[in-house]
């Protein structure tokens, strides 16, 4: 129910939104990575402008390290003229293979 008060990146208005300040969530799929022991987000909601790249121990920090990239996302889409505003990640822990 809090994704009803916001737009989701990469959908229709979203710039808009963006511009107008009001909330944003993107949404993507953490992947675990055993051999490197991290975990991976992987999200298309920012493309193609944009690659969502980031990886931590935790999702904790993970969710942490993806503000940062997010801030990324919006001075490469919109430079310095839109302030950043608010973004949640909505993060879905999966398998490798895609399952849950």
């Amino acid at each position: 129910m809090r994704f009803l008060s916001s737009c989701r990146i990469g959908f229709p208005g979203w710039k808009i939104a963006a511009r107008l300040g009001l909330p944003l969530f993107v949404k993507a799929q953490a992947l675990r990575d055993e051999k490197a022991k991290v975990f991976v987000p992987v999200s298309e909601d920012f493309l193609p402008a944009f690659a969502c790249v980031a990886e931590a121990e935790t999702l904790c920090s993970l969710y942490d390290a993806l503000q940062s990239v997010f801030a990324d996302g919006f001075e490469t889409i919109f430079g310095k003229e839109v302030k950043f505003p608010a973004v949640t990640a909505s993060l879905v822990l999966s398998s490798r293979d895609g399952n849950r």
